[in-house]
């Protein structure tokens, strides 16, 4: 098996690591200019005197076109460069029939949207597939089924998303001023960066149709960087007369950091922390609780199995699965939230 990993950053390493460790015989291929990242351990740990390549035998272009030149057969890819870079990059992919994982977001602007869908609608037997992780997440899938099943806690009226992590606390062994989140060359800002929220809200109420939100973003913190670091959506849902709203704010400045989802229902209501991986909820009085184990790798690894069983074509339903055709409306979302900024 034949895979492409362009970037190997923090999360483009996470790929290699796990995919070394899932399957047998893979050979790894990469087009590395810049070695700016150094080689980290699972835990973001820098490991001095450690060779990247040398260790996984990954071998290097210097283009993806000198990758085609030499016809490798290419099984699969996984974009895991500055976010600028990633629609350019996956359409390459798709043109050349090279399946591919896309780290989320999947474009920055409207032009790359629009060509991404071009370029998939062209050649839709390629497989295609955004890196929302969270989808893996046992708690969100246990928020999700909740609320689609659980009839006792009765109508949802609203729900309070809140994402606040400080953006030099992502990544410990560089400086926060030079990466991509930080950057709007790079496709950079809060709003792309921390676009979990905005998807994982989407496929909680699957079954209710995104009718409108409201916005407001803006650069709050004296944090140097040139993009957002603060914006908060309101957002409604509606299933026949029933209308759910959503209030969800993201930020770049906040510690400790804090990642919750508050639902408030007719019988009661239900308290997440995807931090501390526990779910509270009360019903008719009654207090339930229920504690998580999660292994944060491990939801990564299942992430990549189902992009590869995709491929393979060995799994039936794909109801966690976003391709660029399925993932217009969030990032649309994302980017009309970034369109109007607050003038500081």
């Amino acid at each position: 098996m034949n895979i492409l990993i362009l970037g190997l950053g923090s999360v483009g390493q996470r790929h290699l690591r796990n995919l070394s460790s899932m399957y047998k015989k893979i050979n790894f291929y990469t087009v590395r200019k810049k070695r700016i990242t150094p080689t980290l351990s699972k835990n973001n740990k820098v490991l001095n005197n450690i060779d990247l390549e040398k260790k996984y035998k990954i071998k290097n272009f210097n283009s993806l076109n000198e990758i085609k030149k030499n016809k490798i057969n290419i099984f699969a890819a996984l974009i895991c460069t500055p976010s600028s870079r990633h629609a350019d990059e996956a359409i390459w992919c798709i043109n050349n029939n090279i399946h591919v994982f896309i780290e989320k977001p999947m474009c920055t602007n409207q032009r790359q949207l629009l060509q991404l869908i071009k370029a998939q609608k062209k050649n839709i037997n390629i497989i295609s597939m955004i890196g929302y992780q969270l989808r893996f997440n046992p708690i969100i899938n246990f928020i999700k089924n909740f609320v689609e099943k659980n009839k006792e806690f009765g109508r949802i009226y609203s729900a309070y998303v809140h994402h606040g992590e400080h953006i030099a606390d992502f990544h410990k062994y560089e400086n926060y001023q030079i990466s991509y989140a930080a950057n709007k060359s790079l496709g950079g800002g809060v709003v792309l960066t921390q676009i979990h929220e905005i998807d994982y809200i989407q496929y909680i109420f699957s079954n209710y149709k995104l009718f409108s939100f409201k916005s407001v973003v803006a650069k709050l913190s004296s944090l140097k960087i040139n993009v957002e670091d603060f914006y908060s959506a309101i957002i409604l849902f509606i299933k026949k007369k029933h209308k759910i709203i959503v209030n969800l704010t993201c930020n770049y400045f906040e510690r400790p950091k804090k990642r919750i989802i508050h639902l408030i229902g007719s019988n009661g209501s239900l308290e997440a922390d995807l931090n501390l991986n526990f779910i509270k909820y009360n019903i008719n009085g009654r207090l339930y609780e229920k504690k998580f184990k999660i292994d944060r790798n491990l939801i990564f690894k299942n992430e990549i199995k189902y992009f590869i069983s995709l491929i393979e074509n060995r799994l039936k339903s794909r109801f966690k699965h976003q391709d660029i055709l399925k993932e217009n409306k969030n990032i649309a979302i994302a980017l009309k939230i970034k369109k109007n900024p607050i003038k500081n």
